[in-house]
């Protein structure tokens, strides 16, 4: 929930879509199950990906998002509350795009979310099929 209060005050021209586990952001990502209708759980065009969830965890869903899914080009970001250096290298080993320890308080996670909404969605150039599916969505 503070992700998401963080988001709409960040005022970011995007939807944020939130799952409740590793295997749910799986089978969003397939478009598994209750995931299946597009129009109401779209395509992402940038992963913010916890490192530490529930069940399957934040590296094993970055492994298979990497290892040959539809989403193996789209930006991946952990978004974590441990500072580790093992967990650092392990992510970005795996395919991480950004490896970056959540702030503390609510201020400094707007600030970032601002940051990386300027970066990753309005700068970067992303791969072809990402950058087309978010031209679509806009």
């Amino acid at each position: 929930m503070l992700m998401e209060y963080a988001f709409q005050e960040a005022h970011i021209g995007a939807t944020l879509r939130s799952v409740p586990h590793g295997q749910a952001a799986m089978n969003y990502l397939s478009g598994n199950g209750q995931y299946a209708d597009r129009a109401r759980f779209p395509e992402p065009h940038l992963i913010l990906l916890d490192w530490k969830m529930p069940g399957i965890s934040g590296l094993e869903v970055l492994q298979w998002i990497r290892s040959g899914s539809d989403h193996r080009n789209v930006p991946v970001i952990v978004l974590t509350s441990s500072g580790r250096t093992d967990d650092v290298d392990t992510a970005y080993s795996a395919g991480a795009n950004a490896f970056i320890t959540k702030p503390s308080g609510v201020l400094e996670l707007i600030d970032l979310l601002r940051a990386l909404n300027v970066f990753w969605l309005r700068f970067t150039q992303l791969p072809g099929a990402v950058a087309a599916a978010a031209r679509q969505a806009a």
